[in-house]
């Protein structure tokens, strides 16, 4: 880190340094700079790597009028410096945590007594969450307290340097080693995420929303409220400055989120939202729907790449699938498929054409003059000379007329004539009881045997 001269107002030069190209934290100090006025008293080049020109004046605007609350001993910001951006990307912008001090036993130049100092810190492009914003805040607190005693009056870190701060020479040694003691502070990695919440441009959000808590409510947990609503500020859309529990003016153009005790809520303007700060949703999709109307977007959590749109929507059935399939004598057929019907062949149908086809050889048969006699055929189903029944009705056996010319039959004759009557009457009543009344219009039968 190397220091050199930085902001020239009148004869007086801030002390500048350089900061490694990789660092996490920008460090900013601003006060009462003796035998001038307030001022910067030491920060990094700019511009500088990500640090722009642009942050640095939002920042300058809030270290100038951030002031803590009589009853506190400091005030405690997280600012945002890329409000006016329009190249900024959500996830992806400049933050700040601030604290705000006023420094008891000592005199500004002006003569007026306990004058403010304040400490910053900037992180630009980090990836910042609830937890990370939660744990630097309590670190860059207890280091600014306890390591340093800055505020401690009479022999804090500022009065030292008050007595050797109007000579910036030989000051810069002191200011070197406060800022080494903050060495180690949490450090996030760079920014890669994206828009998560986001307002419709309809939408029209308040210029101040206000969060009470107890007088007595630990730091620890205003810092933990605000870190939650910062996260979700720093990965949308939403046009916002700095969350504050200091009683500062809020800056223009933009929400300001304001952390009051009880004791001090006052008439707020009208339309300002104010709700206890027990009631600030734990999760981030119902605190960024609640406070700001905000909604979820697609950003990181959007299906992975790379896969097809089959797999990125696997529904239930096909994952159950995936196991491999089932033996063939117990697979259940899908729900989406509809059963196969099984083909039912018209057997009554069959039977009576069977039967009409029988009747008709045995009528071609009976009407022949040129027959054979009847002992050389298996089983005559009519005499030569009946009458033909109908279809489906067996008719009563006759006796045959004595032809002139042959002998009268023979005992075996008429016994194989008998047999042969009995079972065609048998088979026409089986084909008849097997054969329903078929319907006028039969539907069509695909793959049956052709209809007459």
């Amino acid at each position: 880190m190397s220091a050199r001269g930085g902001d020239r107002r009148g004869s007086y030069v801030a002390p500048t340094y350089k900061a490694p190209p990789d660092v996490a934290w920008y460090h900013f100090l601003h006060g009462n700079v003796p035998g001038h006025q307030i001022d910067f008293i030491h920060h990094p080049e700019v511009p500088q790597g990500p640090l722009s020109r642009q942050h640095f004046g939002h920042l300058s605007r809030l270290l100038k009028y951030i002031e803590p609350r009589t009853t506190s001993d400091c005030a405690f910001a997280i600012g945002n410096l890329s409000r006016d951006d329009t190249q900024h990307e959500p996830g992806r912008g400049g933050v700040a945590l601030i604290f705000g001090l006023r420094i008891r036993g000592a005199r500004d130049h002006a003569g007026r007594q306990d004058p403010p100092f304040s400490h910053a810190i900037v992180a630009i492009e980090r990836d910042l969450d609830a937890a990370f914003v939660q744990r630097a805040a309590l670190e860059f607190r207890a280091r600014l307290f306890e390591r340093t005693a800055v505020t401690a009056e009479g022999s804090g870190w500022y009065h030292t340097y008050a007595r050797r701060g109007e000579d910036p020479a030989a000051a810069l040694p002191l200011l070197q080693a406060y800022q080494a003691s903050f060495e180690g502070l949490p450090a996030a990695g760079p920014g890669t995420r994206s828009l998560r919440w986001a307002v419709a441009e309809e939408v029209k959000l308040p210029g101040r929303i206000v969060i009470v808590h107890d007088d007595e409510a630990p730091f620890e947990q205003i810092a933990g409220c605000a870190a939650r609503i910062a996260a979700v500020l720093y990965r949308s859309n939403i046009k916002w400055t700095a969350l504050s529990n200091g009683r500062e003016s809020d800056l223009p153009n933009g929400v300001t989120i304001r952390f009051l005790p009880a004791s001090e809520v006052g008439p707020q303007p009208s339309g300002t939202p104010v709700l206890p700060l027990e009631r600030v949703p734990l999760d981030e999709d119902e605190l960024a729907r609640e406070l700001f109307g905000a909604t979820p977007v697609r950003g990181d959590d959007e299906p992975e790449r790379g896969r097809g749109w089959r797999d990125q929507y696997r529904g239930p059935a096909e994952a159950l699938c995936a196991e491999g399939p089932a033996p063939a004598d117990e697979a259940a057929p899908c729900a989406e498929m509809p059963l196969p019907v099984a083909k039912r062949w018209p057997w009554a149908g069959l039977g009576a054409v069977v039967a009409m086809g029988c009747f008709g050889l045995v009528l071609l048969r009976g009407t022949n003059p040129d027959a054979e006699s009847v002992a050389e055929s298996p089983a005559p189903l009519l005499t030569p000379g009946a009458e033909v029944a109908p279809l489906g009705a067996a008719r009563p056996a006759e006796t045959p007329l004595a032809s002139p010319s042959s002998a009268a039959p023979n005992p075996q004759h008429k016994a194989g004539a008998g047999l042969a009557e009995q079972e065609s009457a048998s088979s026409n009543k089986q084909a008849k009881a097997r054969s329903p009344k078929a319907p006028r219009k039969p539907p069509p039968v695909v793959g049956g045997p052709p209809r007459f």
